[in-house]
């Protein structure tokens, strides 16, 4: 499903990251196979900076995350003893603390992609003014969807797809953790079954990258991401996002050689040659009427 994106903006909202304000237009509409192809086209021309971003990012945060393994391999902690969980909370909660800081750029990154505007490393480390109101959006939307999946499965998967762009508001927009979260559960009206589908077609985008000796995950994990920020920037209207008007031209797309006039096509250098009255009989039709 395609749209035009060349429609009369409507306003200028705040946020935007270090690229300023961003003009909203209306919600464009979306679909999960032009958006993956599009992001596979994203990846293609920043892929560098999408898998050096995420190679950092997955190092910083695996740090303490892996924390609890180490202590169980040296034996500093008995595996599934109460020393071990309480370790196993500080680690997953210190490395959600710095991670989110990481987390907050590769988001930068991966909207600029959306976008189709230029995308680099120094975007990754562009996120300390959005910082805290992220980590609270983060803590409180996992706190929201966690209780959600311990009563049912369905409506923890309902939440979790109507709060799934709050940490976009967050970032972009430039709203509090609760108004983001507000904002992705009124955005998302009508579309958590494309996300739900999106959901699973990701899966199994990094499914494959995981089966293909593991390198293929940290291609599949950037068009995911870019993916994502695609649907957002569609669903929000905020700025354009990437779509079939914004592919780059082919050669030979224009006028080529001969498209204009080519030589012989106006008037010879002396009569004849057919294009005016040639100098013999036979240009008037004879007759009484020459």
């Amino acid at each position: 499903m395609n749209y035009n994106p060349y429609q009369a903006p409507q306003a200028a909202m705040p946020g935007g990251g270090p690229g300023g304000p961003v003009v909203t237009n209306s919600p464009q509409p979306w679909a999960v196979g032009e958006t993956l192809e599009l992001a596979w086209e994203g990846f293609k021309r920043s892929w560098l900076v999408l898998i050096g971003a995420l190679l950092i990012t997955g190092f910083v945060s695996a740090v303490p995350a892996g924390l609890p393994a180490v202590l169980v391999a040296t034996k500093a902690v008995e595996s599934n003893s109460l020393q071990y969980w309480i370790v196993y909370g500080v680690s997953q909660l210190v490395g959600t603390v710095i991670g989110t800081f990481f987390v907050l750029g590769l988001t930068r990154i991966s909207l600029a992609v959306a976008r189709g505007q230029e995308a680099d490393f120094a975007m990754l480390f562009s996120g300390g003014n959005r910082y805290l109101p992220l980590l609270g959006q983060r803590l409180l939307t996992g706190l929201v969807v966690g209780l959600g999946f311990l009563l049912l499965l369905v409506p923890g998967v309902i939440l979790y797809l109507g709060l799934s762009l709050a940490s976009y508001y967050v970032i972009d927009v430039g709203l509090g953790p609760i108004a983001a979260m507000k904002a992705s559960w009124e955005a998302t009206k009508g579309h958590k079954g494309g996300l739900f589908l999106l959901g699973l077609a990701s899966a199994g985008i990094c499914l494959v990258g995981v089966i293909a000796c593991c390198i293929g995950y940290f291609v599949a994990i950037p068009v995911v991401m870019v993916a994502n920020a695609i649907v957002y920037v569609r669903i929000s209207g905020r700025g354009v996002a990437m779509s079939v008007y914004s592919q780059p031209s082919y050669p030979g797309y224009g006028p080529g050689p001969g498209y204009g006039p080519g030589p012989g096509y106006g008037p010879g250098p002396g009569p004849g040659a057919g294009y005016g009255p040639g100098p013999g009989p036979g240009y008037r039709p004879p007759g009484p009427y020459g």
